[in-house]
């Protein structure tokens, strides 16, 4: 029973080894540039030794996407975005940006699947694309609620589509200054786009 209980604590050890060097490997190099083997070698393991916890390279990405919390499912229940308030709204992006902070290499990893090129990195690219999806239709919802409620003029509403694009422009465009340039402050940046989106509707600035 002792030589099992170790044996699973190690194996988790490993599996856990593995994730971390599949997630910087796969921040730096992308899904297609990044092997079996140079995870392999970065952990001192052979290749078989990872496909041992992970069956292939597609199995390893998702596991790593699901280990940070990154992955969306149809089931998942998030917060329900059509019962939030413009105002807290506006907060709760510039709180969403701060916690990215603490994953500067899953973001490096996003906007490589973002373009992701070759043969089976098309998973990799969807999985990016979802995010904005996400994204899309979390800022439809809010602007739908705020409407309903009278908390924005309803001139609002044909310019739905194009806060979205523009909020998700943002995010993305602030979250590649920041890969290019760490010292880059993106919160600050996105606290001063939220002000600006306050004064257009009449809103409280964030605090966040």
């Amino acid at each position: 029973m002792a030589r099992t209980l170790v044996a699973d604590q190690t194996g988790r050890e490993t599996r856990a080894r593995i994730l971390s060097a599949a997630l910087r490997l796969f921040s730096e190099r992308g899904y297609a540039g990044t092997s079996i083997a140079a995870v392999a070698k970065a952990v001192g393991l052979s290749a078989p030794g990872v496909l041992h916890h992970f069956p292939d390279k597609r199995t390893l990405l998702l596991s790593v996407l699901a280990d940070r919390g990154r992955t969306v499912s149809d089931d998942e229940q998030g917060p329900s975005y059509g019962d939030v308030s413009g105002a807290d709204a506006l907060e709760l992006i510039v709180r969403v940006v701060q916690e990215n902070l603490r994953d500067r290499e899953v973001i490096r990893l996003e906007h490589l699947c973002a373009l992701a090129p070759g043969d089976g990195a098309e998973m990799a690219a969807e999985w990016s694309r979802v995010r904005l999806a996400r994204m899309r239709s979390n800022t439809e919802a809010v602007v739908e609620r705020a409407l309903r409620d009278g908390e924005v003029s309803a001139t609002a509403r044909n310019n739905t589509a194009s806060m979205a694009d523009l909020i998700i422009a943002t995010f993305v465009g602030l979250e590649h200054l920041w890969l290019l340039d760490e010292n880059f402050d993106m919160v600050a940046g996105m606290r001063t786009f939220t002000g600006l989106l306050a004064d257009q509707f009449g809103l409280p600035k964030p605090q966040a």
